[in-house]
């Protein structure tokens, strides 16, 4: 059967990206939200991925309160809320912790080079007790065909989470458009979290560190991969903002697959992922 009418419940950078995804697929979208504001990507260095004018005006979606009529297929997503609070705590000169959230906190911090908030994350910075509270709450949908901003299972580690970056829930949107229309997506959700400052990347594949670790120092890029026999079970990487796009290019190819660090190469050699996973993971495979 054709998609031809679809609702997403909740507006936030996945589901904006979402609807844009089906319009350009001629597929009719609605949005139902309580709080109709522009949808962030996340804090710089990223970017707003479209504003509300664009998703409203030029896409022709419409932002309903309550849905109405039938439908092909309902997305949930989330509403969040407080987010105007964010933006302004990247004007301040203080240290600002997201209540519930110590990775976006980070990244607030690293993007004004200030100490980070000394709860909730354990990242080899400088860390303080003296920080201003502000607060984030999502309001999550339930009970549609496909989620963005639920609970979702990790791959790894087995354990239950919502999606709390932002990223994650733009490559469950490219996951779900897949699915409805028909197209191969990866069948398999990995945690991820990261902080990306003005001279700093940090980033997590993963729910818990697991099993034997290793570490990689390669070209400005350290990684420590936990895992055991040829199983990963967890990723920290620690770079610069210029590794960003190799770095969720890793994450998003071990979606798909557990080899996925096999094909870390190019044409300047082996990449840090795949000296971590080959040279330590597969040591009791050789034995």
């Amino acid at each position: 059967m054709a998609v031809r009418r679809v609702l997403i419940r909740g507006l936030e950078a996945g589901s904006a990206y979402l609807a844009y995804l089906l319009r350009e697929s001629g597929v009719e979208v609605e949005i139902q939200t309580a709080n109709p504001a522009d949808p962030l990507l996340d804090v710089p260095p990223f970017e707003p991925l479209f504003t509300l004018d664009f998703i409203r005006d030029v896409l022709a979606v419409e932002i309903v309160q309550q849905p109405s009529g039938n439908y092909d297929v309902v997305v949930d997503s989330c509403d969040v809320f407080n987010f105007e609070e964010v933006r302004k705590a990247l004007l301040s000169d203080k240290p600002v912790y997201v209540v519930g959230d110590g990775w976006l906190s980070a990244s607030l911090s690293l993007y004004r080079s200030l100490p980070i908030p000394d709860v909730d994350v354990d990242l080899p910075l400088e860390r303080t007790g003296q920080f201003v509270e502000v607060s984030i709450k999502y309001r999550p949908y339930v009970g549609g065909s496909y989620t963005l901003c639920g609970s979702f299972r990790d791959a790894w580690g087995g354990c239950l989470y919502t999606p709390m970056r932002a990223l994650e829930r733009v490559y469950a949107a490219a996951d779900v458009y897949a699915s409805i229309m028909g197209l191969e997506a990866p069948g398999r959700k990995l945690k991820l979290e990261y902080s990306v400052g003005r001279d700093r990347l940090y980033a997590t594949f993963g729910c818990r560190p697991e099993g034997k670790v290793s570490k990689i120092n390669l070209g400005g890029l350290q990684v420590w991969m936990y895992g055991e026999g040829g199983a990963p079970r967890y990723v920290f990487v620690q770079g610069r903002p210029e590794h960003a796009p190799w770095v969720f290019a890793m994450y998003n190819l071990a979606r798909a697959t557990n080899a996925a660090f096999l094909y870390d190469l190019s044409l300047g050699g082996r990449g840090a992922f795949n000296l971590a996973y080959v040279g330590h993971l597969f040591r009791e495979m050789r034995m």
